[in-house]
């Protein structure tokens, strides 16, 4: 663990990981204790913010804000970043729509012409939108065909695949997640590209890493997914963009995760948190370190923070 300074500051945004921090991989639904615990760090006026290699869609299909109210999100690893309008969010939550649905999957609303959840981009402000080089869509889809593998291409309103494998289909499953269409890859050479998510052994990771220098890929499971973002994006840059946006200094913000792609978030900010379930590595640059997330975490580390605001 790092260590913290004498000097504390009152925290007044926390960024949250979602797999495997908010929603547990086991039950893939986020506990109620976790959802009450938002609502105090709310009602405390702690902003709640999403930080997640995940695509805004996909919050939306799989439930993983499910009751719970969030005022930004740091999305693709920081390639897409945005803050929601509080009074439409207000409005949103007034209706119920941060419950559970059941509706349908959807991978493209590209066409939808209302904001498809109350976190829609549509109702806010996008703050950070880093687009992968063309050049290098272009060097990821070579590789494709000389290995093969599955890989998904995420645009703004829109996510797909280039096939499905078993080893596509495995890190879905570990994920809760349902099977995107298969496309044309010519389409992500048409349009603008946020993140793409190659599904590969180790090996073939450090084959990429040296074919497309633009980009960098950083491991977020145990499986064989990386994600893959413009170099230099990551939750640390979109975290940097959202404070500035607001206004707020890197000492007044927390960040809780728990996987690899968490653990310059945890370093960086003012006061990281890792869960107990968390990668070493976490732990390691963490201030502090809750209980795992089937044992409450979430809810310990709200309350950590809001004792520590209360002592200031």
């Amino acid at each position: 663990m790092k260590q913290l300074e004498e000097t504390n500051y009152m925290i007044k945004i926390i960024f949250f990981d979602i797999d495997g921090t908010l929603r547990p991989f086991e039950t893939g639904r986020v506990p109620a204790s976790t959802q009450a615990a938002l609502r105090r760090a709310h009602e405390a006026g702690i902003l709640c913010a999403i930080a997640t290699g995940r695509h805004w869609m996909e919050i939306r299909n799989e439930n993983l804000t499910e009751g719970m109210r969030f005022d930004a999100f740091v999305t693709m690893d920081g390639e897409f970043c945005y803050v929601l309008d509080p009074k439409k969010v207000d409005a949103a939550i007034a209706r119920g729509e941060h419950l559970r649905h059941e509706e349908p999957y959807r991978f493209d609303v590209k066409d939808s012409p209302e904001p498809m959840a109350y976190f829609d981009p549509r109702n806010g402000r996008v703050v950070q939108r880093i687009e992968i080089p063309r050049s290098a869509v272009e060097k990821v889809l070579t590789l494709c065909e000389e290995q093969p593998f599955a890989c998904l291409f995420e645009e703004e309103r829109a996510i797909y695949a280039n096939m499905v494998t078993p080893a596509l289909l495995s890190v879905l499953k570990h994920i809760n997640s349902a099977q995107p269409p298969v496309r044309p890859v010519q389409e992500a050479l048409e349009n603008p590209i946020y993140m793409m998510i190659p599904i590969m052994t180790l090996d073939e990771a450090d084959v990429m890493e040296a074919r497309v220098p633009e980009c960098e890929l950083v491991r977020w499971s145990d499986g064989m997914s990386f994600d893959l973002t413009k170099k230099g994006i990551s939750k640390v840059s979109g975290i940097d963009a959202l404070l500035a946006d607001y206004g707020f200094s890197l000492e007044e913000a927390a960040a809780i995760g728990d996987g690899w792609n968490d653990v310059g978030m945890i370093a960086h900010c003012g006061l990281g948190i890792a869960m107990g379930n968390a990668k070493k590595e976490c732990k390691d640059v963490a201030d502090y370190i809750c209980p795992s997330i089937l044992e409450d975490g979430i809810a310990d580390a709200i309350d950590y923070i809001l004792k520590r605001n209360a002592q200031e």
